[in-house]
């Protein structure tokens, strides 16, 4: 049997193969290693994941995840997945590497991701280029939803959002500059916690403040991330990433100001990894 992973920031798909049949799907946690320790991710791994196989019967594993971009940061996953799975061989990619692959296949295109965080790459249908690094959610992640939450978030704490929109996020979530700060300081997973405010702007997504707000972020994330790859427009582009599929209108939208077309958006990657593995 062989396990596929496609691992974000926040979550992690896990697909079982058996006989190229996909027998299930298991969600657990994210297990991006420059936010996860090694003990928490073992610990998402044993109480997620583990219960619901029988470890020795898995050969392969194909880890495709978030952060997954040096070879120090690979071997933390490899480290965690090889303490249960033995007897597995197994194989860590990076999360573009898997978008692609599920986008396109074998053939060629631009392959972007817009979930927690984003990330972009030429694909020649083997190997994976990428231009611009993402940077995550202090320097990057445009388009994304960690992104979205900040520009929310710090609007409404420099005042600049429209009244209507700032009662509707106090009555929302009721939170203090105190429980904002530490949430972004003090505690695990920053990224995550500007990406919860999602729900939000998807809520209010007809307003014409929430709706300039994303798709002003779609547009950054178009110049930055797509407009650098030489004669862009006249490959195919696809999305995957949670972002990408509840916001497909808008991104539509600043695609089409930009004279991108996009051919693809998938919410998850698995699907067209298990077929691709298979």
């Amino acid at each position: 049997m062989r396990l596929i992973a496609d691992s974000g920031s926040t979550k992690t798909f896990w697909a079982l193969v058996q006989h190229d049949k996909k027998e299930k799907v298991i969600q657990t946690q994210g297990l991006n290693p420059y936010f996860t320790s090694p003990e928490l991710m073992r610990e998402i791994i044993h109480d997620e994941l583990v219960h619901n196989l029988v470890c020795n019967d898995i050969t392969h594993i194909y880890f495709y995840g978030a952060g997954c971009s040096t070879e120090k940061k690979n071997s933390l996953i490899s480290e965690q997945l090889k303490h249960f799975f033995r007897e597995a061989q197994i194989e860590i990619f990076h999360d573009i590497q898997g978008a692609a692959r599920a986008l396109f296949g074998n053939g060629e295109g631009i392959a972007c991701i817009l979930g927690t965080g984003c990330n972009s790459c030429f694909y020649d249908g083997t190997e994976v280029f990428s231009k611009i690094p993402s940077l995550g959610y202090l320097f990057g992640d445009e388009g994304a939803g960690s992104n979205l939450g900040k520009k929310l978030v710090e609007r409404y704490l420099k005042n600049k959002l429209p009244e209507k929109i700032k009662a509707l996020f106090d009555e929302t979530y009721n939170l203090s500059l105190e429980e904002i700060l530490t949430a972004l300081y003090n505690k695990p997973f920053p990224n995550r916690f500007l990406a919860s405010f999602s729900p939000f702007l998807n809520d209010h997504i007809k307003d014409p403040y929430i709706h300039d707000l994303i798709y002003s972020s779609f547009i950054e994330f178009i110049e930055a991330h797509v407009e650098k790859y030489d004669n862009y427009a006249s490959y195919q582009t696809g999305f995957i990433g949670s972002i990408a599929y509840f916001y497909q209108e808008i991104l539509h939208e600043a695609a089409t100001a930009k004279r991108l077309t996009i051919s693809k958006i998938l919410r998850t990657p698995v699907e067209g990894l298990v077929e691709y593995h298979l």
